[in-house]
């Protein structure tokens, strides 16, 4: 039964990491192709985003945003949703 368990708790953490990596850096934006996008990148297509928003989206500090950063500035609505 422990066995059994352990392989459903083990199938549900893949599916789940699975879902949360899926999503992926939109090339529209991210034009270098590195996977996150810069406060230029973001600039070009989204002009209302300025450095000081993007500072605050920027919840790592390293000077990028990664898509659960996004998400949440989207969730926010400090950036819009590309569609």
């Amino acid at each position: 039964m422990l066995f059994k368990m352990s392989k459903l708790a083990a199938a549900f953490i893949l599916a789940t990491a699975g879902a949360a990596s899926a999503q992926e850096a939109d090339p529209a934006i991210d034009v270098n192709g590195d996977g996150f996008y810069s406060f230029p990148e973001i600039n070009t297509l989204f002009p209302d985003v300025t450095d000081e928003v993007f500072t605050q989206i920027d919840t790592t500090r390293d000077g990028l945003l990664d898509m659960a950063e996004v998400m949440s500035a989207q969730n926010a609505g400090l950036i819009p949703v590309s569609e």
